[in-house]
């Protein structure tokens, strides 16, 4: 369909679809979940060793 003089471009393969929706969202959630979960576990270790009075009972 022509707008305003534009044509429309070639489509995607199936290899290409799958690549730009599937492969790199999943790959880009994983990294970005492990780099959470290295932050978190760092943050969580921190507290086990110097326990917060408003949350521990001595």
């Amino acid at each position: 369909m022509i707008e305003d003089g534009t044509f429309a471009g070639e489509g995607l393969t199936i290899l290409q679809t799958l690549t730009y929706f599937v492969v790199a969202p999943t790959i880009l959630f994983v990294v970005i979940s492990f780099f959470a979960y290295i932050t978190a576990k760092e943050t969580r270790s921190k507290k086990k060793s110097k326990p917060v009075s408003l949350t521990s009972i001595e």
